[in-house]
């Protein structure tokens, strides 16, 4: 480690008092290389401390379901957001919008910079309106006529430059809207949201793997959907297993990750191949913790759960897949 300045120690003083309050005072003579790399590593501890306490108390006060957003389009590519916060926090947006299409999970042509964002707060509690005009910076009209049937487009809105996965998506259209219409509409869905939340949480299932020499891709196997027909005739391929935002996901054997991606059903998503072939999808992931190529081990940490791409609330989508066909992961 070099010797640090002077300088150097002033700003690491100025650093944790902007911080923490704190007054070092005047610096104390350091004798040795040792006290000096002390010194400087328990500054940086104090600066590092103060600062993840901070993020803390700013990025954990709103999640995903304490906010609802509803689009009103004005024409000309002019919109306004509804915004009802549901949180006991204010709720600032950046003017950092993406504009995304829904069926490629990919941001549309244009150019973002250009998009004029006016927002003010939004109370705890309270609704609130922010306007977004996309026009100098996108082809309305291309866009209008690229859109298909059943894909959509939609925002991203951040309070925090897109980090943490605190970000919010709100869909749109071209169909123009009567504001007040658009608001009554708006707190209908607010209405219906508020009273979801509030019934009881549904009863999970606890399962066991298909394969009794695998390792659970979770700490604890619990089950919010299952594997074949759903209740409303339609199939799923895989199952959802239900956990808290960042917890640690799991290989369930040794094996090789074939493919880390995007999509706009799985978002965030990972396949690890085992050596027999059996491929082992992750989906709806918040943090991805292996490149492709990488040879893993089982137990070995690979992602933290999430709610990417079309997940209805933090979970993990785990598909298996034997000889090309879908299985049931579960036994």
């Amino acid at each position: 480690m070099a010797k640090f300045s002077k300088t150097n120690l002033h700003n690491i003083k100025s650093i944790i008092r902007e911080e923490t309050g704190v007054n070092m005072g005047k610096a104390t003579v350091l004798y040795n290389d040792a006290v000096r790399k002390y010194a400087l590593v328990t500054g940086c501890l104090l600066c590092l401390a103060s600062l993840s306490a901070f993020a803390y108390y700013k990025f954990s006060g709103i999640n995903g379901d304490e906010a609802a957003f509803s689009s009103v389009y004005l024409g000309d590519g002019k919109y306004e957001i509804i915004i009802t916060n549901l949180s006991d926090h204010e709720l600032k947006l950046q003017d950092n919008v993406k504009v995304m299409q829904w069926s490629t999970g990919e941001p549309v042509d244009g150019n973002p910079d250009l998009i004029r964002f006016d927002s003010d707060t939004i109370e705890p509690n309270s609704t609130g309106v922010i306007k977004i005009d996309i026009s100098e910076g996108y082809d309305v009209e291309r866009m209008r006529e690229n859109i298909g049937d059943g894909d959509w487009y939609y925002f991203v809105l951040t309070n925090n430059n897109f980090a943490f996965g605190q970000d919010w998506m709100c869909s749109f259209d071209f169909e123009r809207q009567n504001p007040e219409d658009a608001l009554s509409e708006h707190q209908t869905f607010v209405e219906q949201k508020v009273e979801n939340a509030q019934e009881q949480a549904p009863e999970y299932e606890r399962g066991e793997l298909a394969f009794a020499d695998w390792g659970l891709p979770v700490s604890v196997l619990t089950v919010s959907s299952c594997f074949g027909e759903q209740d409303d005739g339609s199939y799923c391929d895989h199952i959802n297993i239900v956990g808290n935002e960042g917890d640690a996901i799991f290989a369930v054997y040794d094996g090789t990750i074939s493919k880390v991606g995007f999509d706009a059903a799985n978002g965030n998503y990972i396949i690890l191949t085992l050596e027999n072939g059996t491929t082992v999808q992750y989906g709806h992931l918040k943090e991805i913790k292996v490149s492709e190529g990488d040879a893993v081990s089982k137990g070995s940490e690979i992602a933290t759960m999430g709610k990417t791409g079309m997940a209805t609330g933090v979970n993990l989508s785990f598909a298996v897949r034997v000889n090309g066909e879908n299985i049931n992961p579960i036994r």
